[in-house]
């Protein structure tokens, strides 16, 4: 399998991992909203969606590339991190781009890509 049709499929695996986060993010918000609950339910609820994404995302991609399924699932795990970091930065220009709390959500979309990937 040729490299370009591999980076197909990573970008393709991450465009689920986003349709994905975009569904449990709104599930999310009413299950908030309905429940009138408070930050630590939100907090919980975001640390799973980038878990469950990034699974999503190196399950995604180790299924359509068959091979060392595990390093493109760790792949797909840090885009979808890195995609996020882009954006936060962008919304939020001037924050630290490290932080306890950013090496956390890292390390845990790369596992939970890793993860994805063994699976897929």
């Amino acid at each position: 399998m040729e490299i370009g049709k591999k980076g197909i499929y990573v970008v393709q695996s991450l465009i689920v991992s986003y349709i994905i986060t975009g569904i449990i993010l709104c599930v999310l918000a009413l299950i908030m909203y309905q429940l009138k609950s408070g930050t630590k339910i939100a907090e919980a609820g975001v640390t799973a969606t980038y878990i469950l994404a990034s699974m999503a995302a190196g399950w995604t991609a180790g299924r359509r590339i068959g091979k060392r399924k595990f390093l493109w699932g760790l792949a797909s795990g840090i885009l979808y991190f890195l995609i996020l970091l882009c954006i936060s930065a962008v919304i939020h220009p001037g924050e630290a781009l490290i932080s306890g709390e950013r090496i956390t959500v890292f390390l845990l979309c790369a596992a939970g890509g890793m993860l994805g990937g063994m699976f897929g």
